[in-house]
């Protein structure tokens, strides 16, 4: 499997990076999910469209800006 990273909106303490970890575990076929406050940026093995990965994150207050190559 890939690993995907992807930039994210919204995160401004570990609560909330902990918040999308959670959400992203939640996805199927997603694994190993990393989340980096510093860099605004979370990355995982598996493969999830920028439409799911916004799906997800709903109910929070944070956003999927891109998937970085």
């Amino acid at each position: 499997m890939e690993q995907e990273k992807v930039a994210i909106s919204g995160m401004k303490c570990s609560g909330c990076a902990d918040k999308v970890k959670n959400a992203f575990e939640q996805l199927a076929g997603v694994s190993d999910v990393q989340v980096s406050l510093a860099d605004k940026q979370a990355s995982f093995v598996g493969k999830a469209s920028l439409a799911e990965l916004n799906a997800t994150l709903a109910e929070t207050h944070y956003q999927v800006e891109k998937i970085i190559d």
